[in-house]
């Protein structure tokens, strides 16, 4: 896990009896890298790969958090440089931040208590590939480490720079200058995307609701978020982190729940937001 994940990012919780994403809905781990660039359409990211560069080994699984490492890129000969993509879900995060010059704020003051480590430049705003960023720059047993976030669809996405040198740091940052859209946006410069809202699926919203079969331990916890369509349809639903039958559960009983069809500011829109699962009744 990137320094990032040491930031422990709640959500209200969905009281359950006890007990796969979609194939048409695209998930934050689905990013790839191909032809030399890291795509993930989810995020709306393309990232061009410094030449000689690759994916080193896969992370791990999102976590029960919404935690996600997205991809890790390293040379190909000399290892003098990581570059690590992250994401939190803050729909699911334990410190939920006002905005992002807070996450960076807060992410500083962890830096600052790790042992030998020093803060090289304080957080600062900017703007990277059309996109709000806030930078922190830190350094300590010989590593020198920058660390670039921003906002995208209710996630902190995170880009962790990590060289030898702060000129290979530097020549990292510039980098990231390349940063671009993977989808086309239309005559006014806006995607096609849902409206990011948080605890949409509150009991005012639902017009019906399915629970699903009881499966897996007690007392976990289950992170999931979802897309209503315009007419209150759940349109995708995304298990984050559950045993294989517990996602085909939840996934089946969430495709029968209704809402209200969701507007914003008089205007028919798709809604996306989260819910946590916990099942709480023996087997």
């Amino acid at each position: 896990m990137s320094l990032v994940g040491w930031i422990a990012w709640s959500s209200g919780v969905v009281s359950l009896p006890y007990g796969a994403a979609t194939p048409a809905m695209a998930i934050p781990e689905d990013g790839t890298v191909a032809n030399g660039r890291y795509t993930n359409r989810y995020f709306d990211l393309a990232y061009p790969l410094l030449q000689g560069w690759a994916t080193d080994l896969a992370g791990p699984d999102p976590s029960d958090s919404g935690y996600y490492v997205l991809t890790s890129l390293v040379p190909t000969d000399e290892v003098d440089g990581t570059i690590l993509i992250a994401a939190q879900d803050l729909f699911f995060a334990a410190q939920s931040d006002n905005d992002l010059a807070t996450a960076a704020s807060n992410f500083r003051e962890a830096m600052a208590q790790v042992p030998g480590m020093t803060i090289d430049h304080e957080p600062s705003a900017t703007t990277i590939g059309g996109r709000p960023m806030q930078r922190v720059d830190f350094s300590g047993v010989g590593l020198y480490r920058g660390t670039y976030m921003t906002e995208i669809r209710c996630h902190l996405v995170s880009f962790n720079l990590t060289a030898r040198s702060p000129e290979r740091l530097a020549e990292l940052a510039r980098s990231l200058n390349d940063l671009s859209s993977v989808t086309e946006r239309d005559a006014a410069g806006a995607r096609a995307i849902p409206v990011c809202i948080k605890d949409y699926a509150v009991a005012d919203n639902l017009l019906q609701r399915v629970e699903p079969v009881p499966t897996g331990p007690k007392f976990a916890s289950i992170p999931v978020r979802i897309i209503i369509d315009t007419s209150g349809s759940v349109k995708d639903v995304h298990v984050i982190h559950a045993s294989n039958e517990q996602r085909q559960n939840i996934a089946t009983a969430l495709r029968q729940w209704t809402f209200k069809p969701p507007r914003l500011n008089g205007e028919a829109v798709e809604v996306e937001t989260g819910l946590l699962f916990r099942f709480t009744q023996a087997q």
